[in-house]
């Protein structure tokens, strides 16, 4: 059973939405490809309110000084807003130590509505590996 975060027509490519699913407060973002990702919406650091981030396409440094491009793996990041710290949202992974990643739960689309459904912690990539 999931819980109806907002309609589908709220939520545009590159956007973000809060949202609660039962006592926890949740971020649902739609990629600039279409897909639909879900996490908590408190930074791992200090608390931050991650729906209050910034969501913008990974960038990788360019020959210049200063100077980046897009970068080939595609995906997007979540920065939180209160002290940088930088999340892939496919995965919820923080970008500098990727062993360290957000609670991500099951979102899709039923009708006309986005619904986040609570779902078991996902593993962490280092225990994933073992």
């Amino acid at each position: 059973m999931g819980q109806v975060v907002c309609g589908k027509h709220e939520l545009g490519p590159g956007q973000m939405i809060s949202g609660q699913v039962g006592p926890i407060p949740v971020v649902v973002i739609r990629a600039n490809d279409g897909t639909l990702h879900a996490m908590v919406a408190k930074c791992l650091h200090q608390g931050g309110p991650l729906d209050k981030g910034k969501l913008y396409e990974h960038m990788s440094p360019s020959e210049g000084v200063g100077e980046y491009v897009p970068a080939d793996n595609g995906y997007e990041i979540l920065k939180c807003p209160w002290h940088g710290f930088e999340y892939d949202i496919r995965t919820g992974c923080v970008i500098a130590d990727p062993s360290r990643r957000l609670q991500q739960f099951t979102v899709l689309e039923e009708g006309d509505d986005i619904v986040v459904e609570l779902t078991p912690p996902t593993p962490s990539p280092a225990a994933a590996a073992s």
